[in-house]
């Protein structure tokens, strides 16, 4: 059978079996002192390995050693941080939030409600609902409105005057700033069914009643 060769960091030789290359990728802490103690037992006696370089390859490998743990000690951190915060979350469920959403929810009875974000007074603000295949049910004109928060609620009822079926709508809203008009970002209340967690570092989602899931992020206030 065919043994390799390999040179190590520090210039000593080892022999390495191929069977196990594929097996050892990692140089443990067991590992690096076995391979000390050979590299001190097989130096070179007219040639010995100065102690600021002898310190150095100690202190490296301490260093990745260190950087590991702590990476792990982040891990459990991250770990706890998403567990508090989910605990915390859980006090959602059940309660309406108002969330960014281009659609809202005209239940059987009662009205699509929500809201819009400006961040300085506007001359008219109007909310537009259309369907699914993109004709305008309804319009809701709010005319002037000072900065802030600004709520509005459609009733249901189309143009044409007859109560609008239950479901869904696409939500569009146009403020006049000036001789400028902008589409800004609706905001709709919904109710909070369940949460899902992700894993470390991804973030939290919502699931509402009826307008299907959001990040944790999207949700603005609590009602």
């Amino acid at each position: 059978m065919e043994i390799n060769t390999y040179e190590n960091i520090s210039g000593l030789r080892t022999t390495t079996d191929p069977s196990e290359e594929d097996s050892r990728t990692e140089l443990g802490q067991d590992d690096f002192l076995k391979l000390m103690t050979e590299q001190l037992a097989n130096q070179d006696p007219f040639e010995p390995m100065e102690n600021g370089e002898f310190m150095g390859q100690i202190a490296q490998f301490g260093a990745v050693d260190g950087i590991n743990n702590l990476l792990t000690s982040f891990n459990d951190l991250a770990v706890n941080l998403q567990s508090s915060q989910a605990l915390q979350a859980s006090n959602i469920i059940g309660r309406q939030v108002l969330v960014n959403h281009d659609q809202g929810y005209l239940p059987e009875t009662g009205t699509l409600d929500g809201a819009v974000e400006l961040d300085s007074s506007a001359s008219n603000v109007a909310v537009n609902i259309y369907d699914a295949s993109g004709e305008v049910m309804g319009r809701v004109e709010l005319g002037p409105q000072p900065e802030g928060l600004v709520p509005f609620n459609w009733d249901g009822v189309t143009l044409g005057g007859q109560r609008a079926s239950s479901g869904r709508y696409r939500i569009e809203v146009e403020a006049t700033f000036g001789s400028t008009t902008e589409a800004l970002t609706p905001q709709v209340v919904d109710q909070v069914h369940s949460l899902v967690l992700g894993g470390v570092g991804q973030e939290m989602l919502v699931e509402l009643e009826n307008l299907g899931t959001v990040g944790f992020n999207q949700v603005n206030q609590i009602q």
